[in-house]
């Protein structure tokens, strides 16, 4: 899967989804591994606003994800890997 910038909740439910599925996992699956119940998974990733940032990077370790974060005016960085036209 391809790295994409995060800017909103909106953008990240969907990714954490997608990481999620693309492992094979069911929401049941990721659960139990780190403790949450499917219906708990489910809500984390339709509002992933109304989380700890301490459980999403519980999450996104159990997905073997990371967060990263870039200065945008950094001009080391690619426009590609700044989301230009998000």
């Amino acid at each position: 899967m391809t790295s994409l910038p995060i800017r909103t909740t909106g953008q990240l439910g969907p990714y954490l989804k997608a990481l999620r599925r693309a492992r094979g996992w069911s929401q049941e699956q990721l659960g139990a591994m780190i403790g949450l119940s499917q219906e708990r998974i489910a809500k984390i990733e339709g509002a992933p606003e109304k989380v700890s940032f301490d459980s999403l990077l519980t999450i996104m370790m159990a997905l073997d994800a990371e967060f990263h974060v870039v200065d945008r005016r950094d001009q080391s960085v690619s426009s590609h890997d700044q989301g230009e036209g998000w």
